[in-house]
């Protein structure tokens, strides 16, 4: 049976983070960081399904979906998950939740390495002079790092900064209504609503271009292409793998 490895996982955060040039506390928009320090193509678009994501691969070609229906702090965490699932080959046919919970111990800490919560919390603690987390820290620290609610929290126990107890009054409250009171935006804690179809964060438009200009392709394949949404046969052709 395979069992998660929380502390490969975690490492396997900390050396991607540096291999992609990334400081141990700096914040990062991983929709951007994966097309441009991970050539992954990243489409958000609303599912008809309930899965957050999935990832597709086809030679060098990479892309990773995002359903659009969930909250956007949702969906910058399963682009880090569901890029563990691509770098490091965990696509099982049957999935293994241990799999899962190391994808996702793994997308914490891409997102959140260790130094810097402890960097953020201490700073805000010292300058309120107080001893214990409450909701306006927790506010400060998903804007801060663009991560969800409830995985915040969860770091926040795992890392022994907050007991069970308060661990569950912090999953409790109303995350919409307490980031309104403190003056967040509701960004974060609510599914996209597209003005478009989907939004694709690719280099693939332009190559689509370069290969127009060079009449590779035709100006009509081209339109098909970026017209009608095309991008899955820039990527990978007519064939397509899960």
């Amino acid at each position: 049976m395979i069992m998660a490895n929380h502390a490969l996982a975690e490492t396997r955060a900390i050396e991607t983070r540096k291999e992609f040039g990334l400081s141990h506390t700096e914040p990062i928009n991983i929709f951007e960081v994966l097309k441009y320090n991970g050539d992954v193509s990243i489409i958000r678009m609303p599912f008809d399904s309930n899965l957050y994501g999935f990832f597709i691969k086809k030679g060098d070609a990479q892309a990773i979906f995002i359903n659009t229906n969930n909250s956007l702090g949702r969906q910058y965490f399963t682009a880090a998950h569901e890029y563990y699932h691509l770098k490091y080959g965990m696509n099982l046919d049957v999935q293994n939740q241990e799999i899962e919970k190391e994808a996702d111990t793994f997308a914490s800490y891409l997102l959140i390495p260790r130094e810097a919560l402890n960097y953020h919390l201490k700073k805000r603690l010292t300058q309120k002079n107080k001893d214990e987390v409450d909701i306006s820290d927790c506010l400060y620290l998903e804007n801060y790092f663009k991560i969800s609610h409830s995985a915040l929290v969860l770091r926040l126990n795992l890392d022994k900064h907050i007991t069970k107890s308060k661990y569950e009054e912090l999953l409790d409250y109303n995350i919409s209504s307490e980031a309104l009171k403190h003056g967040y935006s509701l960004e974060l804690y609510q599914p996209t609503k597209l003005d478009r179809d989907r939004i694709i964060y690719s280099d693939y438009a332009e190559l689509a271009e370069i290969a127009l200009k060079k009449m590779k392709i035709s100006e009509g394949k081209y339109n098909e292409y970026l017209l009608e949404g095309g991008y899955l046969d820039i990527l990978f052709g007519d064939e397509q793998g899960v």
